[in-house]
C-alpha cells in the first residue's frame, strides 16, 4: 500500500484524522473553526440575558449573556445568604472578544443588587480575574477578597435550580 507516511487522498474526515495521529500528512487544511456563528462579534443589540433563580435560599445563581445561537459568551454564578449577609463569586467567565466591554462589571452589579452590606468574597482567582477585581473593588466600593467563604446556608445541600431562567432586560 505505498509508503506509511502517506496518507489516503480525499478520504473521509475519519480517515484523515486516523492519519493525522498516526503522523502521516494529510496535506489538508485544517478547517476555521469557530465556536458559534457570530464570528466573534460583540453585538449588544443581538445578545439576551438570562437570571437562573438558586434553587434554595443560599444557593447558587446564574446570570448569563448569550449571542442569537444560545452560545454564552458571559456567565456569573455566585452565591448570596440573606441571614449572614455574605456572598459569594463561585465563577466568572467572559470570552475573549467580549471582554473590556463591561459583561463582567454588569453581571457582578446584578449579583451585588439589593445586598448592601454583604461581605463578598470569591473563590482562586485566574490572570484576569486577579486585574478586574481591583477595578470592580475601586468602581463599587466593594472589596472582592479571593478567599471563599461559605455560611452552613451556603453549604447546605439543594437543588441546584428550582425554576427555569429567567429572561432580563439586559443590566447595565
Amino acid at each position: 500500500m505505498g509508503s506509511p507516511n502517506k496518507a489516503r487522498p480525499g478520504g473521509s474526515l475519519w480517515a484523515r484524522l486516523v492519519d493525522a495521529f498516526h503522523g502521516r500528512d494529510t496535506a489538508a487544511k485544517a478547517p476555521d473553526i469557530r465556536p458559534n456563528s457570530l464570528e466573534w462579534r460583540v453585538d449588544p443589540d443581538t445578545e439576551t440575558w438570562w437570571h437562573i433563580p438558586p434553587g434554595s435560599p443560599a444557593g447558587m445563581q446564574e446570570i448569563q449573556a448569550c449571542a442569537p445561537d444560545g452560545y454564552d459568551f458571559a456567565r456569573l454564578v455566585w452565591q448570596a445568604c440573606e441571614v449572614c449577609r455574605l456572598g459569594l463569586i463561585v465563577k466568572i467567565r467572559v470570552t475573549g472578544p467580549w471582554q473590556r466591554h463591561g459583561y463582567g462589571t454588569r453581571m457582578v452589579r446584578f449579583a451585588l443588587r439589593d445586598r448592601d452590606g454583604y461581605d463578598w468574597t470569591t473563590t482562586q482567582q485566574s490572570e484576569d480575574a486577579r486585574a478586574f477585581f481591583p477595578a470592580l473593588t475601586e468602581s463599587t466600593g466593594v472589596a472582592f477578597p479571593r478567599h471563599a467563604h461559605l455560611c452552613e446556608h451556603m453549604r447546605a445541600r439543594g437543588p441546584r435550580r428550582s425554576q427555569p431562567g429567567l429572561r432580563l432586560t439586559p443590566p447595565r
